[in-house]
């Protein structure tokens, strides 16, 4: 037997894995740029002219062996994690072998000078077809330790923008100060400096979300600091701190029922703590804000001086990985956005942070998240589990801050639906109606009466200026609602049409059961179908299949019921209603499809108020859905329900003796009422959602939820219809 290897062209190798392995020339200087830092220099210094770019580091420098057994072995890395000690460790940006490529994506010609301590100089050229290695001892240059890289025949035109773009990008990519970088053009000369180097709130942004994640406990840490809004905005928020938020929430509980991962043999617990500690430094800030918007929501700022715009910038140690650079929405702000598009004011939505609103850093590192794996040309990383998971920690402490901002702006919000009413009662036109009666006035007006009607004209302008506010904000309102409420009525009305189509069949559907075992008794069949040969195999198991065959029968009754009494017109009519009755009816429909239910009232039975029953029904269905849902292993679930009436108010609690809350809900319940929040695997989350929404429909609202000892809701439901 004989060993074979591969033998491949240089010119092929500098083709695959330098002109065509990078996406741009600037990627291609990043990766010489941590050819530097790697070597421990403290200095490099990147020449660039029209003829040529010289990368100049006084790093350890090479020999002859480096050379021959690892530059020029493709493939083949000698970096260990890191290098240096205590405060001047580094650790090692390369470990692929494939990074020298580089070079070729540059130029076509190279001449590389270095040296190690205690070594002799060397020389190392190519074009690419062939590669030569001699001893600087033969040529006219001298060099200290350190490594000069000259490329020439170049492949790109660095003009005047380019350079600029370049120290742009490497001020982004470099996120470290152990090696000073300079850029030199023929004119200019850049020093290059971290992005994020010295975040100041209230300068380059107006909020700070720092998170860090604990894999060994699989905890999520949350810090916000913010400067936002107003001192004033204080008396609308009392139980809230506007400028310091820290929560702890377990990433295990939270991500209960989470599909995006193949999972196998291996427990999300596994992948959470496999995936390893992590931290991110996220800037949130509006762009700007108009006089309005500040006076309504009291906001602090109305631009700043420097605003961090770049994006979300994804560093691996001291080096940005290629496409993460802040360019790329590679965090899903805009689908999450486009998802979720409600506003801040959103009495139910759940706001999102839009792509144009944050910016920051994310750190992994290379040991540490070694299941975050770089794509073998460096431009990317492999999106496995670990990444989609990776992805959505994150999302869930961007969350936190989502949830805590819209909180101030609800309350915040408040003053305005208050000042705009007070506004509207306060704007007496006299004047104006007095001249729409009689026009000719205009020409005899006192300077007190001139005033006067300056001023009503100036409120008419101002109040349509807020009906035209409070009118996009309903549209918008409402266009989020109907998007949702279209999908679900859109389901709804194909399963109506499908249970009509059944209704004529459901006496045939609840009894041939009976009829069919009936029948095979009488021709004196049914006892042998149970022997033990006929019932060894499932599928040949004929009781058995009938019995399975019953089940499923009986939801499908259930689900033409409940489907039928639904979509009754006379449902949505609002008129004086007997509240008991209406719930009586609820629990016997319940009450008759699912055993396990049992559901008592503490309402009076004399008790009448104006409402429709689509309302109570809508509102009901869904809690007594959730209950149920929650706890269907159990064999019986006991659902309290009391209502009374004060004023026109139902003051309502309804409560069951489950299992309550999951976890990740306990320590903030209000939280089920968002929308899509849901901890089954294939829950849509709009349920509570839609009781949240109904309740304020009426000009109600829901007081108080509690989750640890079985599940309790307290509510009003008001007569706005």
């Amino acid at each position: 037997m004989e060993n074979l290897k591969y033998i491949v062209e240089d010119k092929t190798i500098a083709q695959l894995l330098g002109v065509q392995n990078f996406n741009n020339k600037e990627s291609a200087v990043l990766e010489l740029v941590k050819n530097a830092y790697d070597a421990n220099a403290k200095n490099l210094i990147i020449s660039i002219t029209k003829k040529e770019i010289i990368f100049k580091d006084d790093g350890i420098g090479m020999n002859e062996e480096t050379i021959r057994k690892s530059w020029m072995h493709v493939g083949k890395s000698d970096k260990d994690y890191s290098i240096g000690t205590d405060e001047n460790i580094r650790v090692l940006a390369g470990s692929k072998g494939i990074g020298r490529f580089a070079l070729a994506r540059l130029g076509e010609n190279v001449s590389l000078h270095s040296k190690k301590k205690d070594c002799k100089p060397i020389l190392w050229k190519t074009d690419w077809n062939k590669s030569i290695l001699d001893f600087e001892e033969n040529t006219n240059t001298s060099l200290d330790i350190g490594t000069i890289i000259e490329i020439t025949n170049l492949r790109d035109n660095w003009t005047k923008k380019a350079i600029k773009d370049l120290v742009d990008y490497l001020s982004i990519m470099y996120n470290d100060n152990k090696m000073c970088i300079t850029i030199e053009s023929e004119k200019n000369k850049y020093s290059i400096l971290q992005y994020f180097r010295k975040p100041q709130i209230g300068i380059n942004y107006t909020s700070n979300i720092y998170l860090n994640y604990d894999s060994a406990n699989m905890k999520l840490n949350c810090l916000i600091k913010s400067d936002e809004f107003k001192e004033d905005a204080k008396k609308y928020c009392p139980d809230i701190n506007l400028s310091f938020n820290e929560q702890s929430v377990n990433i295990n509980d939270e991500l209960v029922g989470f599909k995006d991962i193949d999972y196998k043999d291996k427990a999300l617990e596994d992948f959470l703590k496999d995936l390893g500690d992590f931290s991110a430094e996220l800037y949130f800030s509006l762009k700007s804000s108009t006089e309005k918007d500040r006076e309504a929501f009291l906001y602090k700022y109305k631009s700043l001086p420097d605003r961090y715009e770049k994006g979300v910038v994804l560093y691996r140690n001291s080096f940005s990985i290629s496409s993460y650079e802040g360019t790329k929405d590679w965090l899903g702000f805009g689908k999450r956005s486009r998802k979720s598009p409600a506003a801040a004011t959103h009495p139910t939505g759940a706001w999102r942070v839009r792509e144009n609103q944050i910016s920051g850093k994310v750190l992994i590192d290379k040991r540490e998240n070694y299941m975050l794996q770089d794509l073998s040309n460096r431009q990317g990383i492999n999106e496995n589990d670990y990444y989609k998971l990776f992805l959505k920690i994150i999302s869930i402490g961007i969350n936190i801050f989502e949830r805590y901002r819209q909180n101030i702006i609800r309350n915040i919000n408040k003053k305005n639906k208050i000042d705009n009413a007070d506004n509207v009662s306060k704007e007496n036109n006299n004047m104006v109606e007095k001249i729409i009666k009689k026009p000719d006035i205009l020409k005899n007006l006192s300077e007190k009466d001139t005033n006067l009607f300056i001023n009503e004209i100036e409120n008419i302008k101002k109040e349509s200026d807020r009906n035209k506010q409070d009118k996009e904000d309903t549209e918008n309102k409402y266009r989020y609602d109907v998007r949702i409420l279209n999908v679900l009525a859109t389901s709804g009305l194909k399963a109506t049409s499908i249970a009509h189509e059944l209704k004529n069949n459901r006496n045939n559907i609840s009894v041939n059961y009976e009829y069919i075992v009936d029948a095979l008794k009488t021709h004196n069949v049914w006892d042998i179908l149970n022997s033990p040969e006929c019932t060894e195999y499932i599928d040949e198991n004929v009781p058995y299949l009938l019995e399975s065959n019953y089940k499923v029968n009986k939801k499908i009754l259930v689900f033409i019921n409940t489907i039928l009494d639904e979509v009754e017109k006379q449902n949505f009519e609002p008129v004086e209603q007997n509240i008991y009755n209406i719930f009586c009816e609820i629990k016997r429909k319940w009450c008759r499809d699912y055993a396990i239910l049992n559901i008592d009232l503490d309402i009076d039975e004399n008790m009448h108020f104006y409402t429709s029953i689509d309302i109570l029904s809508v509102i009901f269905d869904n809690l007594i859905l959730n209950s149920f849902q929650q706890n269907e292993e159990r064999n019986k679930l006991t659902i309290k329900i009391s209502v009374y009436k004060e004023n026109n108010i139902l003051k309502i609690s309804y409560s069951d003796d489950g299992k309550g809350l999951q976890n990740k809900y306990k320590n903030d319940p209000n939280r089920i009422l968002e929308v899509h929040e849901t901890t089954r695997k294939n829950g849509h989350g709009l349920g509570m959602w839609i009781v949240n929404n109904t309740v304020l429909m009426t000009g109600g609202i829901i007081n108080n939820i509690e989750g640890n000892n079985g599940f309790k809701i307290n509510f009003e439901i008001g007569d706005r219809l």
